[in-house]
């Protein structure tokens, strides 16, 4: 091969590798996470709500045994949120309020829900209120974990954490109790889980994961409502909700949300 005939087929397979390369398709990007929350919103109908307060049938699982009652829910903005439940034994009541709560038994004795336990800025019910806080407060993250397989669906986990300045958290221990995961259905937008930590009440150290599971959404006034709640902590159900009724928007106040 004389040299001439060399160069100029080399010059060909360069040309020729460069033209396959630029048909390559681009790698893709990473979804937005809060585009993706407001979607969510979107999709719920949901974009407006600030507040509810709803009323159904809760079943408590206790040390094996079933305990089952009348329930009223409310939750308002990022951080408030009060279940009361007419039980056989009596009312028994929790209540989260700018990310202090109490809890109330049956026998009317009142005991205050640790800080690591009040923390997460979340509803552990219909998450609309929370999600819209969170996407109109500056101070908020949105991380994009990636895609979750589970039971033949595809869900986008987003986690929401406050941006809490370093030298006001220097060992990163209120952003480490403040952050919430929402997994997104990626074929209907809407959330059909939350997660975040709970804690022992004498420790921070030690930790379990404290799941809110939605499912069976119905339309409500216009709104993708969940109708079974059901909470997980380390795997197991703690209690489990199916609502029957829901009013948004019913102009809630800080009086709502205590107990005394």
């Amino acid at each position: 091969m004389t040299p001439r005939i060399y160069v100029l087929l080399l010059a060909v397979w360069i040309v020729s590798s460069l033209s396959g390369l630029a048909q390559e398709p681009a790698a893709s990007s990473a979804p937005d996470p809060r585009a993706l929350l407001a979607q969510s919103l979107a999709a719920a109908g949901a974009t407006n709500v600030r507040e509810f307060t709803a009323s159904g049938t809760i079943t408590y699982y206790w040390a094996g045994e079933l305990v089952q009652g009348a329930a009223t829910l409310r939750g308002r903005g990022a951080d408030q949120f009060r279940l009361d439940a007419d039980l056989p034994g009596g009312t028994r009541s929790f209540a989260l309020s700018h990310r202090t709560g109490k809890r109330k038994d049956a026998d009317g004795k009142l005991a205050e829900i640790p800080v690591q336990n009040a923390s997460a800025g979340s509803i552990p019910a219909i998450p609309y209120p929370s999600i819209a806080a969170a996407l109109a407060d500056p101070a908020v993250e949105f991380t994009y974990l990636g895609l979750e397989d589970a039971g033949g669906r595809q869900f986008y986990r987003i986690r929401v954490s406050p941006n809490i300045p370093a030298e006001s958290d220097p060992r990163g221990i209120m952003k480490q109790l403040s952050w919430i995961d929402y997994l997104v259905d990626t074929r209907t937008y809407l959330v059909a889980k939350t997660a975040d930590l709970t804690h022992p009440k004498e420790t921070i150290t030690e930790s379990y994961l404290h799941e809110i599971e939605l499912e069976e959404y119905t339309a409500m006034g216009g709104v993708a409502v969940p109708t079974i709640i059901r909470e997980k902590v380390g795997g197991q159900t703690t209690w489990e909700l199916h609502l029957s009724t829901v009013v948004f928007n019913p102009n809630l106040s800080d009086a709502d949300f205590a107990l005394q």
